[in-house]
């Protein structure tokens, strides 16, 4: 018979055999995020932390794949953002947004990019660990930055300038060795 618990149900069994504590919401996201979480964001997010935790004891080297299945007007880009800082937090510095459809590519980029956008999700400046970090759009990765780099791009241009090679495009060898 198959295990139907809950993301949820299955990460508090998780912690109390691994005597993990429970995660909080670490000061670097919330003092760099512009808005409040709301409730259900915070716990998307808690249990985001939980999993982490989880991950790292059973399987660290093992990249992760979550899906957030949150309605239309949830804060799932708010909750993406507060993910970029936490990756930031652990070495990252190259993002890929993707989706299917250009108008929402077009949005999200002024949600995270735009400083004088009236939806920017960060507050402006972001400060990590004493450090001020800008968040830049790009077409390609760069070898050298201490800056976020988000590559924005639809499911269909993905596909195209990855199998296509042309000049200053992102190749599937830019996203297999890549680092971060």
């Amino acid at each position: 018979m198959a295990d139907n618990k809950y993301l949820y149900e299955y990460l508090s069994d998780k912690m109390r055999e691994y005597r993990v504590n429970y995660s909080n919401i670490p000061a670097f996201l919330t003092d760099n995020i512009r808005f409040p979480l709301f409730d259900w964001q915070s716990k998307a997010l808690e249990n985001f932390l939980d999993y982490q935790s989880i991950k790292e004891i059973e399987n660290p080297q093992d990249p992760t794949h979550l899906l957030f299945n949150m309605a239309t007007g949830t804060g799932k880009t708010l909750l993406m953002a507060s993910l970029i800082l936490y990756y930031y937090e652990k070495g990252y510095r190259h993002f890929l947004f993707f989706v299917n459809q250009n108008n929402i590519v077009g949005k999200t980029e002024d949600n995270l990019t735009d400083a004088t956008h009236n939806k920017y999700l960060f507050k402006n400046p972001i400060v990590i660990n004493d450090k001020t970090i800008n968040v830049k759009k790009v077409d390609t990765f760069s070898n050298d930055t201490e800056d976020i780099e988000i590559l924005f791009t639809s499911i269909h241009k993905l596909h195209n300038s990855v199998y296509q090679v042309k000049e200053n495009s992102i190749f599937l060898d830019d996203l297999c060795t890549s680092s971060n």
